[in-house]
């Protein structure tokens, strides 16, 4: 039973996708093309979270919220910080988080057609995990993102857990964020992966949990605070 709820989850995920580039990213384009920048990022926006929800729906997933208010709505350069379980995550956030944002991902998935069309639409950094140049390039293009009033979602673990467990969260990840001064926002996702990579249970429904922590104003702090913030954040994602 769940082989068959995957394959059709996968047929849906995909119909989905090429429907939501005809709906979604070429009328968006257009409407920036002909100076309706905020109805366009509105636009996006919406057929965003209509096409993540149905990959979480197809999936057999029941998803609950916590820390939504925590979000300052009043300045868009954020950087939210997560851990990183499953291919769920990614559409669970842009579900979930009520802004336009994007993602700090491995250059592997720009070869992934369907998929390339929206991360180019939500304004994603990619960057090669095998070049140290690349990484390089990926902080300043991002700190760029950010400054220009785009939010941006990085996963520090560098690849999913596929586990309860959270991996190795590198400190080097947060330089990103602090190059922008951007508002930190930790994340803690629970239980993603037994919706993909990992199904547990007899049950065909999985619940899980997306918990959006108080934010941290990286603006103003000193060298020291810096120095402990990797620590701060990082103890504040693994909370349990």
């Amino acid at each position: 039973m769940k082989a068959i709820q995957l394959f059709v989850a996968f047929i849906y995920i995909i119909l989905h996708f090429i429907v939501s580039i005809i709906i979604g990213v070429i009328p968006a384009k257009f409407l920036e093309l002909i100076g309706l920048e905020k109805r366009a990022e509105n636009w996006l926006k919406l057929n965003g979270k209509f096409l993540s929800k149905g990959i979480i729906f197809s999936l057999g997933g029941r998803v609950v919220v916590e820390g939504v208010e925590n979000i300052p709505l009043d300045d868009r350069r954020i950087c939210f910080v997560s851990n990183h379980r499953s291919f769920v995550d990614i559409p669970l956030i842009v579900t979930y988080i009520p802004v336009l944002l994007g993602f700090v991902a491995k250059i592997e998935l720009k070869r992934v057609p369907f998929l390339r069309g929206w991360m180019k639409a939500l304004g994603c950094v990619y960057i090669d995990r095998t070049s140290a140049r690349s990484s390089v390039k990926a902080i300043f293009d991002g700190v760029k993102v950010i400054k220009g009033g785009h939010p941006l979602v990085i996963f520090p673990e560098g690849t999913r857990s596929k586990s309860e467990e959270i991996g190795d969260l590198k400190a080097g990840s947060l330089k990103l964020a602090t190059r922008a001064k951007a508002i930190i926002i930790p994340i803690t996702i629970y239980n993603s992966h037994t919706l993909l990579e990992k199904r547990t249970g007899s049950s065909l429904i999985n619940t899980i949990r997306l918990k959006i922590h108080e934010p941290v104003a990286t603006a103003e702090m000193s060298d020291q605070e810096l120095k402990e913030l990797p620590s701060k954040v990082f103890a504040t994602i693994r909370e349990q």
